[in-house]
């Protein structure tokens, strides 16, 4: 086993979220240690939207070339039960791009930025007196700072972790060809599972569908995409042909955590995750992974103790109330009889359901810390 020297930044985690991380860490002058143990870039059921704040992030790390292939998204639908409608505008636009798309994009930046050194193996953590040791199979790697983008079931800053939940959540993705033009992205609430609809470039739609409770043992994803579109049938109109098989995982329970503390730094999932239902996954995937990537590098140039706590409060600031918003969603959907006096309420009030859009949109990534 070969002892490296020692670096300024470790993160572990390729996805969304430490890529960003690498990056920002990198074009800040530190030298960069990035674990993943994945060969290629991967996919998983994901919405395939990044709100607003994501694609803030993706052009503060010069990917806007990225952004010009997506299709742009202005506005959600909500379609409720009875077949009642709520439109929210975003107030700037979000993104539509294939997650492995997104990757690909990520990973080809980290290995043209010349500070990052790409290592294909996992690596457990330990905190020294200063800083952390990343073990591998093949080698140790000392690192002033870290950054765990490890995802909910993650454990590269366990210290940082509370225990793991179960899963209560499952979620399945499929796409299809479109029958007919999506405007936006719509989402259909109500019966025992949500449905997501995200147009994609070149005519094609990602379908989503989100439950509770794990599906029967040995019912075939395809089976409970069929249950799901036969509960929802409006959502089901638009979809053409299927392209490939569709894909069911467990989603581990989102659980608060401390997002920083000496020289560590959670992004991502890893900071807690917020339920699917909001569909920002991936949008604060980008934004924390690029914060906290800035905030290791002020802690290599500054010390720690002004810039874990504003990563904290970044982070907290973009959770609290996503949260909550999740949360009510998840109400509506299992009490579809008040479903319609909030869309009445949203109608009347029409400066709430701006703040509510301003709220899931997420914040300017050029403000974190």
């Amino acid at each position: 086993m070969s002892v490296a020297r020692e670096l300024d930044v470790a993160v572990v985690g390729a996805g969304p979220a430490g890529a960003a991380a690498a990056l920002a860490a990198a074009r800040a002058g530190c030298s960069v240690v990035l674990f993943e143990a994945r060969r290629e870039p991967g996919d998983k059921p994901c919405g395939e939207g990044i709100l607003p704040g994501g694609v803030d992030a993706l052009r503060a790390l010069g990917l806007d070339e990225l952004v010009a292939r997506g299709e742009p998204l202005e506005r959600i639908r909500y379609v409720l039960a009875g077949g009642h409608e709520l439109d929210v505008s975003l107030p700037r636009a979000g993104l539509a791009l294939e997650r492995p798309e997104l990757e690909r994009a990520l990973y080809a930046a980290v290995a043209a930025e010349p500070g990052i050194e790409l290592v294909r193996e996992h690596a457990a953590a330990e905190r020294r007196a200063q800083g952390f040791e990343l073990c591998t199979p093949t080698r140790v790697v000392g690192a002033r700072t870290l950054v765990a983008a490890d995802g909910l079931g993650g454990g590269a800053a366990a210290w940082l972790c509370h225990p793991r939940l179960p899963a209560r959540r499952h979620g399945l993705r499929a796409r299809a060809r479109s029958a007919r033009p999506l405007e936006r992205v719509e989402v259909h609430l109500g019966g025992g599972s949500e449905v997501y609809l995200t147009p994609l470039p070149g005519g094609r739609v990602n379908v989503a569908v989100l439950r509770d409770g794990a599906p029967p043992r040995g019912r075939p994803a395809r089976t409970l995409l069929a249950e799901a579109l036969a509960e929802h049938p409006r959502a089901a109109e638009p979809l053409g042909e299927w392209l490939g098989e569709p894909e069911l995982r467990a989603l581990p329970r989102p659980r608060a955590r401390a997002p920083a503390r000496a020289g560590a730094f959670l992004a991502g999932d890893a900071a807690g995750g917020i339920d699917p239902v909001l569909g920002c996954g991936v949008a604060l995937a980008l934004s924390s992974g690029l914060a906290a990537g800035r905030a290791a590098a002020s802690v290599v140039s500054a010390g720690s103790g002004a810039p874990e706590r504003e990563f904290a409060r970044l982070v907290r600031r973009e959770t609290a109330v996503r949260r909550r918003v999740a949360a009510g969603l998840l109400f509506l959907a299992a009490h579809p009889r008040l479903q319609l006096g909030f869309a009445r309420t949203l109608g009347a009030w029409p400066a709430l359901a701006r703040a509510l859009a301003a709220a899931v949109a997420g914040g300017s990534a050029r403000a974190g810390p």
